[in-house]
């Protein structure tokens, strides 16, 4: 399922990449998240494939929060849940909530984006960090892109129980 889900995430943001660079015009976070999902991820949704429905892929969706945000922020409290750019679940329909109400179903994968960014986000990765190592079966993304008057790059740290691999995507 990782290995599919990487594959995915590599293909995707690299058509992304050819995109952006033959003169796309967005310049927000929300516009390059949209145009990633439903240009480019979106293509990868067929039968037999880990990504087998569009409703698999969500954007600014809750997902549990990490029991230690309050120590990654300094800030005194937090909530049960917090919203992440992309969310991947395991199956189609799924949200983070239980039979009870609660925030506890885990995606498959979370994607942090930053655009015209020069470099990842160090606390997306801490995050990424932090709930990879506590969900088996999950992979994360940093992502940070700028557009082409800005000197176009893409770069993706990708985060897997727990470890980040800097420039595991690296494009220019």
């Amino acid at each position: 399922m990782i290995d599919q889900i990487d594959e995915i995430i590599k293909s995707s943001l690299t058509t992304l990449a050819e995109d952006i660079a033959s003169g796309w015009t967005g310049r927000r976070e929300r516009e390059v998240v949209s145009l990633f999902c439903f240009g480019h991820l979106l293509r990868h949704c067929r039968p037999g494939s880990f990504l087998l429905d569009p409703t698999q892929i969500a954007i600014e969706v809750a997902i549990p929060q990490i029991p230690g945000q309050t120590a990654l922020t300094g800030k005194v409290g937090s909530k049960k849940q917090v919203c992440k750019d992309i969310v991947i679940w395991p199956k189609a329909r799924m949200t983070c909530w239980d039979d009870t109400g609660k925030p506890t179903v885990k995606p498959a994968s979370v994607i942090e984006w930053k655009h015209n960014e020069d470099a990842i986000s160090d606390y997306d990765v801490q995050w990424l960090c932090e709930f990879s190592a506590q969900v088996p079966n999950f992979v994360g993304y940093a992502i940070s892109s700028n557009q082409p008057a800005r000197g176009y790059k893409l770069s993706c740290t990708r985060v897997f129980h727990g470890e980040a691999e800097a420039k595991w995507l690296y494009l220019v």
